[in-house]
């Protein structure tokens, strides 16, 4: 069994969790500057530029000004390095487990008799370390490491770079992996599905409002629906394995707070998702 794709997994956990760290400790404004006197307004913005102040939704999950928005992101890092060092503690099984004296070929007792012996280990884990099982998660880290980098120079790209992000992380979170015995999905990376789905959302706004010219609450109003529906989905999906609501609330919840005085639309509208994932989180558990 190769051990390329755990070492990889974990590279990329290293490279996402760095990057991520840099950008969010470089200074940058959480509010997006004010339209020049004189500056041209699209037709979208003509009605809606005197009445709000655009608001960096993306900064709020990748530059986090307020102390619980900071603990999303650092509770997401802890999440994928969780996760990661999971992932080299079963490498480090796997490789004692080799050297161990061989059972190839021999009739196994079972699971239930006792401790698992070196050939159940192998056995059970002999896909888990190789490249094909963790690609998803690590194409999803490496663009996800680049595309905030991107935003301002190239915002279709990063947009892309964005999705490639997301959907790495939902396939991962979707992916039954095994814990021991059991074969499971994890919370862990259930939750940094949930952080990756907000922060992919905060980039689709943003390229609606600041590119194609859409004013912000109509654009952060598509945003939350498409994700409203996507995440009961998802939930639904993961089934009792929270930590993807426990993330899309707990960062809803950030972005209905640093929107409530600069746009209450945006506020109304983070609300009435929350109460959507909420009952699809109450489906799941009762």
């Amino acid at each position: 069994m190769s051990r390329v794709g755990a070492f990889l997994l974990i590279m990329a956990v290293l490279a996402f969790v760095a990057s991520t760290l840099i950008f969010a400790l470089q200074p940058g404004p959480g509010m997006l500057p004010l339209l020049e006197q004189g500056d041209a307004l699209s037709p979208w913005q003509s009605y809606s530029a005197s009445t709000s102040q655009p608001v960096d939704m993306s900064a709020l999950f990748l530059r986090p000004s307020s102390l619980g928005m900071a603990w999303l992101l650092g509770m997401t890092w802890a999440a994928l390095l969780y996760h990661a060092g999971r992932r080299w503690v079963e490498v480090r099984r796997m490789r004692l487990a080799r050297v161990a004296p061989s059972e190839e070929g021999a009739v196994l007792p079972p699971l239930s008799s006792g401790p698992l012996t070196p050939g159940h280990l192998l056995r059970l884990h002999e896909r888990e370390a190789i490249l094909g099982e963790h690609a998803p998660l690590i194409l999803g880290l490496l663009a996800g490491a680049v595309w905030p980098w991107l935003q301002g120079r190239y915002p279709l790209i990063a947009l892309f770079l964005a999705a490639v992000m997301l959907a790495g992380f939902l396939s991962a979170a979707l992916r039954s992996i095994r814990v021991g015995t059991l074969v499971q999905r994890s919370s862990s990376l259930g939750f940094v599905a949930g952080w990756g789905i907000l922060a992919s959302l905060a980039a689709f706004t943003g390229f609606l409002s600041d590119e194609l010219g859409m004013p912000q609450e109509g654009a952060a109003i598509i945003a939350m629906l498409i994700g409203s529906v996507a995440a009961v989905s998802v939930q639904l999906r993961l089934g009792r394995r929270i930590g993807f609501s426990v993330a899309l609330i707990w960062g809803l919840i950030g972005v209905a707070a640093g929107t409530i005085t600069a746009d209450a639309a945006i506020a109304a509208m983070t609300v009435i998702a929350i109460a959507i994932i909420a009952v699809a989180l109450v489906r799941v558990m009762t």
